[in-house]
Parts: C-alpha cells; sequence; structure tokens
C-alpha cells in the first residue's frame, strides 16, 4: 500500500476530524479515501469507512460495518469481527441475524459465558415476539455449545416459554425431555425438583408427562 508522509498522514486525520465536525460528509469522505491509501488493514480501513458514514447518519453505515466484520472473520480476527457486531446491535437491536453472528462467533472463540448470554437473551426476545418457531430452530442449533448446565437450562427456558403456548404436547416435551437428560447425567436432582415444582404450578398436564418420562 501506498504510504503517506508522517505529516501528511497527521493532517489528513486532522482534516478528517474537522469535517466531521463541521458536518461535511463529502470532504469527510474524499479524506477519508487519500487516508485508505496508506491503510495495510483493509478490515479497519471498512470500520472507518462505516464510523465516517454513522456520524452523518449515513444508512449505508450497517453495510459498511457488516463487510468489516466479515473481513476481520476471514482473517481469524474473532474478537474484532464480534465486536463490530454488537456494535450493530446497538444500531439494531432486532436484527437476529447480527445476534447470531456474536453468538457463533463466541462459540468458535470458546468463551462460553457470552455464548450463553447472547443465546439466552435472544430466545427471550423471540418469544417475546412470539417468533417460538425460530427461537427453536436456534435452541436446537446451539444446545451443545456450552456443557451440560448450559444445555439444562437452554432447554428448561424453552420448555417454560413454550408451554404458555398453544402448542402440541410433543413439541413441549422435546425441550423438557433435553433438560431432564441434562440434570439427570450431572445429578442434580435440585435442579430437578425445582423444575418438576415450577412445571406442576404452570401445567398439570405437562407435569405429569415429565414426571412419567423421569420414572419410566
Amino acid at each position: 500500500m501506498k504510504q503517506l508522509p508522517s505529516e501528511k498522514y497527521n493532517v489528513a486525520w486532522f482534516k478528517l476530524a474537522d469535517c466531521i465536525a463541521r458536518g461535511e460528509k463529502e470532504r469527510a469522505l474524499g479524506v477519508y479515501r487519500l487516508l485508505a491509501h496508506s491503510f495495510d488493514d483493509p478490515a479497519l480501513a471498512r470500520q472507518l469507512h462505516a464510523d465516517i458514514l454513522l456520524s452523518f447518519k449515513d444508512e449505508r453505515a450497517q453495510e459498511a460495518y457488516q463487510e468489516a466484520a466479515v473481513l476481520y472473520r476471514e482473517r481469524d480476527r474473532l474478537i474484532e469481527a464480534a465486536a463490530v457486531y454488537e456494535h450493530l446491535v446497538t444500531l439494531d437491536p432486532n436484527n437476529v441475524f447480527y445476534r447470531v453472528e456474536i453468538i457463533e462467533l463466541y462459540r468458535e472463540l470458546g468463551i462460553a459465558s457470552k455464548v450463553s448470554r447472547y443465546l439466552y437473551q435472544l430466545i427471550d426476545d423471540l418469544m417475546a415476539q412470539d417468533q417460538w418457531k425460530k427461537a427453536i430452530e436456534i435452541s436446537n442449533q446451539y444446545d451443545t455449545a456450552g456443557d451440560l448446565t448450559f444445555t439444562a437450562q437452554l432447554h428448561e427456558q424453552m420448555l417454560f416459554h413454550l408451554i404458555n403456548k398453544e402448542l402440541l404436547p410433543d413439541t413441549i416435551m422435546v425441550h423438557a425431555k433435553k433438560a431432564i437428560d441434562a440434570w439427570l447425567e450431572l445429578d442434580n436432582q435440585q435442579a430437578i425438583n425445582r423444575m418438576l415444582s415450577k412445571l406442576q404450578a404452570m401445567n398439570e398436564k405437562i407435569y405429569a408427562y415429565v414426571r412419567e418420562y423421569i420414572e419410566r
């Protein structure tokens, strides 16, 4: 890449900041194009472009951020990609694609706490929007993304969400069985008892099915 002399490089950054402060969009983008030639990092250059577009409330900013995230991911810079998607979620909180990408990136990075945090939140939001089919799809896709406790808690979460919907018992029992199986493998009788107690208070029919499954 062509390198700008240090003095011109510093002046270009100053001009860019000045153009943004003055609200001079086209001039700012012109300075950006000059600076971009000196970047050895195309992902960072694209992210800067997105930042400039966002500062002018340009709708193309989200697309530019997503392109930056893809470039980071292609270069195995998963932390940077996840950070960009987290920023995108602040811009578009209901975008399921962005949120699934965050979950996938943290799964690849092996950061279980982040996977569970974003996954549980996404499931809650999907169910609140009555997108239970999408919630089921995502929960089944990522139910082995953590340890057994993660699996049990995820399917227990799904169970108590779905029990309030007018669904066939078989659909609900898929998640009840997965939660019970995980708690049993963990030998966590306290968790099972807590789950049964809550279930009995909510739905006697499903409670009976679950009791039968445990005692079979």
